[in-house]
This record gives structure tokens, sequence and C-alpha cells, in this order.
């Protein structure tokens, strides 16, 4: 029954001087036993000091009556040796599957966590407060007397309340089954008295830096029953004898926990021996020959003005990096260099980082760039792993019903083993048609569309293989008796019925021919997980009856809480850790660490946690009551500044600092404090500005950072910089035969010039057959860029149909629903000037039922969706008819033609005007998109439409009317739409009625109705080219020829003195002109195609909504340009026509 405190600070020798006592005390009582007692991440290198040190300072091989072990596996020993077998521990996979399960059943008594229940992390968080009461003792009557102080915080009385339901549902769910891991010390604590083991051991309590309640607890019952306990704590042996402490000082743990200790042994009359001092009256010996990180040591973190020195012999440097990966990348190259130019070995460095969740990426990647071999002390999420995501999918594809999301998750996902091709195939199909369903996937599959015949049998295999493989499954899981264990058994035929161990097992050896250690060790302990999971589902909860939907909820809470662990590669291994968890018991020569940044150094404070630290602080300070629970955020940050002091006194020779100046997505960041207390200590210590990695050759130290060189600066070297650096690197590494082809890539890419495909005449023919079939569509589309037309209409190269009413569905559904409209009224005879509203809605009615039941798009099956979209055309169909009769009865021009097939296509609507002896002709395109008319287009042929369509009108109308003249009268653009008008002031409507002068009384909802009509109306004004001659625009307008001013109907406009300069119109003949040459440049482009022109040539807007990005390779980065054209107005137009005919003469 004894207490003894080792003290010493940072680098002192404590361990050293715990184990030396350690080993004596074995060698004096070889019949007592001996326990060092450590963290259990520590117990591994424990170990190997120990045995190392007897080698060494004894000659001897090991010790029988020495052993390493934590608090949790001593406990496990006294109970076996007290026979103790009922007790069946849960771990954290367990504890979180059980939350899962408590969480559903007690939902509707929470308040404020009732919707937040299935909430991402929430069983975290749950778990995390469960085990923090019960590792600092409290109870329920302590959670009830809690409730009494929380009066007037209801916040936190609720979720209070809430987290007392929660923790009485989960006790009473394990109650009789299993205990926790935090109950085993609780428990332990019955059967210390009772066990000899105890009573005959000494114990050694090594690289705690403080203990929770439940650990003072095993503590002082150690000290009672043992034969000794002896305690080895970070205390300056100039602080040994304090007698109060602030709890905001660096050492205030150490103070606390010796203090805590102390009355404990008084407490049972234990007793309590002189304190040992490690390097008593000496520097820490590890950093003995370092005056620069002894004068950190001294200094750091101590409440008091910093004494400062010129004196750091560069054994501390500062970098500032771009961001964290370029942090990365610098410390591995330097890394690299000292190994490969320094003779370090990689055992003689560590990297450590306060954010590994955020640097671990980036280091993996670095590291195995550079081949250098680290432990990374991270453990991985497998939730994310394809097998894992894969069970999860599968369930999901059930719960979900076939769902087109769900069954392509699981087929990406591979886990049915079936070829990539006949999935793409397979997603097409599913796509086109909107298959989904358990009863869709049931039955064979026959629906079809036009080139898709031979691939049907395929998409029935991949059906089928789906539907036979889940079958059993789903049964299972629709069965409403069935149990948790049920469904895990059920689930767990499925895995073996997808061989998935072998399959593992098959990547497990890929990995490691690929030479990839850390996925080969991830992907070995998978299946084991897996297994291991439903294991714990069926013992915690397999009698119990759950939905598909929660059960699958409880696998992945349980995946999400499962993680792997990566053994070290080996002996000279770089370490690579963090601040809180990793401890580096052996030596280091260089410490590297990374992301020296406030809101990492201190840590920022984590948001969202359920008991928050302002509750904390609340509880805490009640003077009755004193509810201690986990440190604040606050509280952290000097326990983090212990750990700090800690590392930087681990390096014998260097410690290097680096920090960002942003994160990830670019937001600047501030340098940590810890920055600015060493530069108070150094006077001359400067951060260093490190934009550049690689400036010299003795700083590339591997082929792979060689070609990354040549890679990142070829491009200047072409431009003609000279680069000595280059050459030399280049003139190396063309010996080596892998370099050589990456050497013949790069340079590649650096002198790359756009491609510029062939094909030849007569494989042009064969695919296009004749140039009578090339339509107006394809023309313009093959005058903005030649390549993208051949690949849509030559290779016949789409983006592939879905099951969806599109964009260019509502633009058919428009067209044919008014074209339908115009036959009908002609087919009845109706004259326009006497149509009736009544008689030609229930015409536009019959029109649009019509349309919508024969249109081809499947989607439209969809009922709700269907009368959605039939209102919607509807509306906006009887609205653009109101006013194209209107425009028809504004002038004399007269609809001849509907849906006329010509030569280039089809036009939706021709509409003449006769005048003695001439005719003219009026073209009418119905757009539902935005086009608008642009003379530079149409000249240089991405806009030839209206043109081609006159001249094919034109010469249609000559051949009906062989005696009359017949000219252009105007090309339009008519938008089909349903405008929406911003509300108008009245007071301004108002105004405008009164200054026509009418005397008629209207009332403003009359007024508004009018205003409203008039600015609709506005908006279908028709753009395009219009005969100049006013008896033709006239025609199209008659109020033109009662008022100036701008037509409502077309873009023209007319002044006191004629015409108007904004108006888009043109004389006859030069409209003629016009005409014919953009059908001669049509005819000519046709020709062309058939002659195999396919240049990657694109105008500067022909790439912007091109689904061809990725085919045809144009790319402005590597020189490829746009082709410009000349942007011309109409006057110009006209010149460069007369320019050309009188050339032509």
């Amino acid at each position: 029954m004894s207490l003894q405190f080792i003290i010493g600070r940072a680098g002192s020798g404590k361990s050293t001087l715990l184990y030396k006592n350690l080993i004596d005390t074995s060698m004096n009582n070889p019949d007592k036993n001996i326990l060092a007692v450590v963290p259990e991440q520590f117990s591994m290198e424990t170990q190997k000091q120990i045995l190392t040190m007897i080698n060494e300072e004894y000659g001897l091989g090991g010790s029988f009556n020495i052993e390493v072990t934590s608090l949790n596996r001593l406990a496990y020993l006294i109970f076996e040796e007290q026979g103790i077998i009922n007790y069946k521990v849960m771990d954290d996979l367990g504890k979180s599957l059980v939350i899962r399960k408590v969480l559903e059943q007690c939902k509707k008594e929470l308040i404020i966590y009732k919707n937040k229940t299935a909430m991402p992390g929430f069983v975290e968080k749950v778990k995390s407060v469960l085990s923090e009461l019960k590792q600092y003792y409290i109870s329920d009557t302590d959670m009830d007397n809690m409730l009494d102080l929380c009066g007037r915080r209801p916040a936190l009385y609720h979720k209070l309340k809430d987290i007392l339901v929660i923790r009485k549902a989960f006790d009473e769910y394990i109650q009789d089954k299993m205990i926790t891991t935090e109950d085993v010390l609780d428990i332990f604590c019955k059967y210390v008295g009772q066990s000899e083991i105890i009573k005959n051991t000494y114990f050694y309590f090594d690289s705690f830096t403080g203990f929770t309640p439940i650990q003072y607890k095993v503590l002082e019952l150690l000290m009672k029953y043992s034969k000794g306990v002896m305690v080895s704590i970070t205390l300056p042996e100039n602080e040994k004898d304090f007698t109060t402490f602030n709890k905001y000082e660096l050492f205030s743990l150490s103070k606390e926990t010796i203090a805590k200790l102390k009355t404990l042994a008084k407490r049972n009359n234990v007793n309590i021996n002189e304190t040992l001092i490690a390097g008593e009256g000496k520097v820490p010996y590890r950093i003995k020959n370092n005056k620069a990180l002894c004068h950190i040591e001294e200094n750091i973190f101590r409440n008091k003005k910093l004494e400062k020195t010129e004196n750091y012999n560069d054994a501390i440097e500062i970098y500032s990096l771009p961001n964290p990966r370029s942090e990365v990348v610098f410390v591995v190259a330097k890394i690299s260099d000292l190994i490969v130019n320094k003779n370090y070995r990689y055992n003689d460095i560590a990297i450590i980082t306060g954010d590994m969740a955020n640097y671990y990426i980036y280091l993996e990647e670095e590291l195995k760039k550079y081949d250098i071999p680290a432990f990374i002390d991270h453990k991985r999420d497998i939730s994310s792993n394809p097998f894992v995501d894969g069970i999860i999918a599968v369930l999901d594809v059930i719960a979900m019903d076939f769902s087109y999301d769900a069954v392509m998750r699981m087929l990406r996902l591979n886990l049915l083993e079936i070829n990539r091709n006949d999935i793409d195939v397979f997603e097409n199909y599913i796509r086109r048609f909107g298959r989904r369903g358990f009863k869709s996937y049931s039955a064979k599959w026959e629906k079809c569309y036009k080139g898709f015949e031979e691939r049907l049998v395929t998409v029935n295999n991949v059906r089928e293989k789906i539907y036979n493989d889940i079958l059993a499954l789903r049964t299972t899981l629709k069965d409403k008796k069935a149990t948790i264990k049920d469904f895990t058994l059920a689930l767990y035929n499925f895995i073996l019925s997808t061989n998935m161990e072998k399959r593992i097992n098959d990547y497990v050896d890929m990995f490691e021919k690929d030479n990839k250690p850390e996925l080969s060790k991830e992907y070995q302990q998978i299946y084991g997980v897996i297994i291991l999971m439903l294991e714990r589902i069926v013992d915690l909860m397999g009698e119990e009856t759950v939905s598909p939907k929660e059960y699958v909820e409880i696998l992945k809470a349980g995946f999400l809480e499962a993680k792997v662990g990566i053994i070290p590669p080996g002996l000279d291994t770089l370490m690579v850790g963090d601040i809180e968890r990793t401890r580096l018991k052996d030596t280091k020569k260089i410490i590297f660490f990374l992301g020296v940044n406030d809101g990492i150094i201190p840590k920022m404070a984590t948001n969202g946690g359920i008991i928050t630290d302002s509750d904390r602080d609340f509880l805490k300070a009640d003077e009755k009551e004193g509810f201690v629970l986990a440190p604040t955020a606050r509280e952290n940050i000097f326990k983090q500044k212990v750990y700090l002091y800690s590392l930087l006194a681990k390096p014998t020779e260097k410690v290097i600092l680096t920090l960002s100046k942003t994160d990830n997505a670019g937001k600047t960041i501030r340098k940590s404090y810890l920055i600015s207390d060493l530069q108070k200590m150094f006077s001359d210590l400067k951060i260093k500005d490190e934009e550049k990695y690689a400036n010299s050759l003795e700083e590339i130290t591997t082929k792979r950072e060689a070609l990354d060189y040549i890679a990142a600066n070829a491009g200047e070297y072409k431009s003609g910089k000279e680069d000595r650096l280059f050459e030399v690197l280049c003139s190396v590494l063309s010996d080596d035969a892998d370099a050589k082809k990456c050497l013949k890539l790069i340079k590649k890419g650096t002198f790359y010039k756009g491609r510029q495909p062939y094909l030849s005449g007569e494989n042009a023919r064969k695919l296009y057959e004749d140039k009578e079939n090339i339509g107006i569509t394809r023309l313009e589309k093959y005058a903005a860029c030649a390549y993208s037309q051949f690949l849509r209409n030559g290779l016949k190269l789409g983006e592939r149909r879905e099951y969806e009413i599109a964009a260019y569905d509502i633009g058919n559904l428009y067209h044919e629903v008014i074209n339908k409209f115009f036959v009908n009224v002609q087919k009845e005879g109706l004259h326009w000037e006497n149509l009736e509203k009544e008689t030609y809605n229930a015409i536009l009615n019959n029109c649009v039922v019509d349309t919508m039941e024969n249109y081809e798009n499947d989607a439209l099956d969809s009922s709700a969706r269907n009368i959605f979209i039939k209102n919607q055309v509807r509306e906006t169909a009887e609205k653009t008819i109101d006013v194209l009769i209107r425009h028809i009865n504004s002038g004399d021009f007269v609809p001849s033609e509907y849906e006329l097939r010509i030569t280039h296509g089809r036009i939706d609507r021709v509409d003449t005007y006769e005048k003695n002896n001439e005719i003219f002709v009026k073209v009418i395109d119905y757009k539902s998109g935005t086009t608008e008319f642009n003379v530079t287009d149409t000249f240089f042929g991405m806009q030839m439409q209206l043109m081609v369509y006159l001249k094919d009108a034109i010469e249609f109308e000559k051949k009906k009317n062989p005696d009359k003249t017949v000219l252009p009268g105007a090309g339009l653009y008519f938008h089909i739409q349903n405008p929406y008008i911003d509300r108008p002031d009245i007071r301004k409507v108002r105004e405008e009625y009164r200054k026509k002068g009418t005397k008629e009384t209207v009332s403003d909802e009359k007024l508004m109705e009018e205003k409203v009509q008039d600015e609709q109306y506005k908006c279908y004004r028709m753009s395009g080219l219009v005969n100049s001659d006013f008896n033709v625009i006239e025609a199209i307008d008659k109020e033109l020829s009662q008022a100036t001013g701008n037509s409502k109907i077309i873009k023209v406009g007319t002044t006191k003195t004629g015409l108007s300069s904004r108006s888009t119109v043109i004389e006859s003949n030069n409209y003629m002109k016009f005409i014919n040459h953009v059908y001669d440049m049509a005819e000519n482009m046709r020709k062309d195609i058939i002659d195999g022109n396919i240049q990657i040539n694109p105008t500067e807007n022909a790439c912007t909504y091109c689904p061809y990005g990725g085919v045809c390779g144009f790319d402005l980065k590597v020189g490829d340009r746009y082709r410009q054209l000349e942007k011309l107005d109409l006057k110009q137009v006209i010149s460069r026509l007369n320019t050309e005919e009188n050339k032509g003469e």
C-alpha cells in the first residue's frame, strides 16, 4: 500500500526512470506481478521499450512477471480471475446499433430531438453524451437534480430531459444482456478488494495526461489493495512543492492529478513515498545539446513574459504555404531530401498535425508519390468502401422499390458482377422508359425504340439477374413477422451468393501486386468487419422486429462507427500522427508540424454537441452540486498546450512548422498563436514564404518529382525561358525507359495542336446517302461547327433520352397543337374575321387532347404530370391562338399553307398578300424558345432558316401562280409563350387613359386588365426581316397607316418622315439578293458535307451548349481558337450583297 510520483519536464526521462524502477522491482521480487498500465494505443511501444531496457541493462531476453496493460484489459484479467463470465461487454459498434434502435423506440417521448433522430451524426452525439455521463459518474438521480437546476433555462431543461429518456431506454434495453465499456471499470471496482492478483501486484502508470472520475476510483482502490502504485506525471521540479494552482496554467492538469491522488491516498491511509525527479538539476536529456529547444521547453506557455534570444541555430523553421495541399507537398519533399541527401532514416522523422481529417488524404497521396514508408495514425472509415456501400445499396433497392437511383447505385458498385457495358445499355433503357418498381422488374420488358432491338436481350438478362439475385432477400425483408435475425440471415445468404469474400481477397492480391499496402491492409479487414457487424446485430437485437427501412438505418449507423486501423509497415517508418492522439515514445531527430493555423492550434470548438460549453459551465457553477462533466473547449485549449509542450521537446535537432495562407476553399486563414509565441522567444525567427518547392537539383530526389517539375515548366521552356534545371532533368530521365514514356507524353501535350479529323467523300456519301436529306437545321449546325454536325448527324451521337418531359417536348407539343388548330379551322371552312372565341376554344381543346394522347414520349403516361402539362399547353396555346388570330385580323395577309413541306424542311405557316399582279409571301416559324433574328448569323449561315424557307415558299407560290410576280413579304419568328407581366402602377394607367381624352368611365379593374393584355400583346411582337414596301408593312399591321409609332406585331416603326431607323426592313430587290445569298450558301454547305468536311472550326457561341466537348478536344488553353465572325448590320450586309453582285457581273 503505497503511492509514489515520478515528475520531470518533457524529455527529462520520466518514462525511462519509471521503467527502470519497474524492472528493478521485477528483479528483486520475482514472485510478484509487475504491471505497466498505459493508454491502449501505447501498449505496443511500451512493451518494446521495456524489453529493450531489460536486454541492454540486464542482458536478459525478457521477464516472466512484467506485463503491459490498459485499465480495461486489467479489468478483464480480474474478471477472469474471479470467474465472472456473465458480463457481455458491448463495444462502440454495438452501442451505435442499440442507440439507433432505442432512438426509434423513444422518439415520441422526445421534445427537442424528436425530429433529429435520423439526422446523420446524431447517433454519434448521443453515444458521446451517454459515455460522458458514465465516465463522470453522473447517475439518473444526478440527472434529476440537474433538471431541478434548469428552471430558468428551458432549452437546457428539455435537452437534459431528452437525454434522460434516451439513457433510460438504452439502459433498459441492455439490462441483463450486456454492459458498456464505460461500465467495465465501475464493475471492476467491486472486485478489486477480492483479487489476489491485485494484492500481489505493483502498478506503474505512464503516459496519462489526466484521469476521469471513474479512473480515479480505480486508482484509489489499487492504492488501497495492491503492493504499490507509481505514477509518472509531467511537472518541472521547481513546481513540485505547489500548494495551489490556476486551472489555466500549463501544468494545472498535472497538479490537479497529484493533488487528487494524494487526497485519495490520505483518505485510505496509504503511504505516500518521496517523489522521484527525472533528470533532477539537468536540462532534459533528449534536447540537452539543443539550446533553442531547451529555451522553448523552459519558456513556452508559462504565463510569464517570454525571454527573447537570438540563438536558435536553425533548430526552428517556419514556412508559409498557399494551402494545406501545398504544405504537405513541401514537407514530403523536404523529408525526401533529408533521406536522400542528408543520410537521415525515416524513423528519425515524424509529422504531426492538429487536423488529421483534413491532411490525411494529401499525406497519403504525397508519401506514396515519394515511395516513403509511413504509418499514418488514423483509422479509416469503411462506410464508403464499395463492398460495404454495396450491401447498403442492395437494401436500398428493396426499401425504395427498385427506384432508378437505388438500382443504378447498386450496379455501379458492381456487387452483382454484371459486365460494365451491359450496365450502360441497361441504364440507357431504364432512363428512357422510366422502369422502376419490383412489379416492373418481375416481367419481361418488350417496349423498345428504334435502333435498340438487338440490345433488348441484354437489358432483359440484366433485369432477370437483378430480380433473381435479390428475390430471396426481398421476400424476407417484406415479411412483417420476420425478426432482425431473419433479416440478417437473409442478408448473409445474399453476401454468400455474391461470392464477396473471394472477390475482396482478389482485390487484396491486386493491391499487393500494385504496391498499394494501405489499400491491401484495409481490404484484408473488410469482410471480417462486415461479418462482425452482422453478428453484433443478431446478438444485440436478433429477436426484435423492425421495418426494412429501420433495419437499413441500423446497419448504416453500425458501418459509420466501424473503422479499420493499419499496422505500421516496418521498423524504419515515418510516423504521421495527431497532436492529441499520438505519443511519440521513441526519439525523433526532426518533427514537422503541419497546419499551424488558428482553428487547428488551438482546435476550433466543435459545434452541435448535445451539451454545450455554456451548459457545462452552468452545471459546474452550482454551489451545492457542482456537476463536473468533460472539459469545455476553453479547457481543452489548455490541455492541447500540454500536448504541444511535450511534442516540442521530442526532437533532438529541429522543429519545422508550416502554415497555410488559405484553406481548401480559398478562404484566408490566420496563423496560430503558437507562431507568435515562438517569434517572441527568438528575435530573428522569420516566416519563410515558400511558393516553389524545387529550386535546385539537390531538392529533387525522386523520378516522380522530376517528372512533375518538367511537366509544370514545359510551357515556359517552350516559350523561350531559360531553365538549366529543366534541361538537366530531361537529359537524366531520357535514359530511363519508364520516364522516357512520360517525357514523350509531356512533349506531346506541350506542343499539342488541335487535330483536324478527315472524312473521305466516299465515306461521307455512305453516311449521309443523299444531300437532299440534309435539312436546314443541320446546315445551321454545320455553319456553327462542321465537326459537331458530323458527330450528331453522321455518327448519330446524341445525349441519351430521359424519361421526362424536356424543353423540346414542350416545344413539340405547342407546335402540334397550333398546327392542328389551323388545319382544323381550314378544314371546317371557317373565316378568321368571323371566328368566335367559344368556337375556336372548342377546336383548340380537341387539338390539345388529341396531341397529348398521341405524343410519342411515354413520360406523359403519368396521370398527374399529364394533367399539369395538358393545362400548361392549353393555357399557353389559348393565349397564343388569341394573338395569332388578332395578328391575322390586323392586316391583309391571309394564311394559305400550314406545315408546308419544302426542299429544306417544313414551314409552320405561309401567308400571302396579293396586290395587283404581285403576290407577297410571308413565312412564320413558331419558336418555343427565345430565338431572335440576327443579321450577322443569317449572313454567315448560322441562322438561314427564314431566308431559305422564304426562297422555297416563293418557288412554291410561283408554281401555283405562274402568271404572277411573287416577292418576299417577310420572314418572321413567332414566340409561343404565356408572358408574365409585372403588375402595372394603377396611377400611371389612369393617367394614360385620361390623356386619350375618352369620356367613358372605366373601373380600375377593367383598366388594369386591358393594360396587362396590351403589355402581353407587345411581348408577341415578331422578329425577322420585312419588305420595306409600305403596302406590305400595312398589310401586316394596318394600325401603322393610322398613326406613327412602333408596331405591336413586327419590329417596325413609323415616323412623320417614314420608317424609323430601327426597323428591320429591306427593299424587295435587296431582299431577294439576301435570300439568294443564303440559299446558295446552304447548297454549298450541303455539297461540303457530302464531300466529307468535318473540320473542328466552331464559332464563339457554338461550344456553349455543345454536348461533344469531350469528344472533339477543342481547348483554348492549348492554342485552339474560335472562328471569328465580323459583326455586320443590315446596311453592311446590303453593301456586301451588292459588291458580290458587281463582282459576279
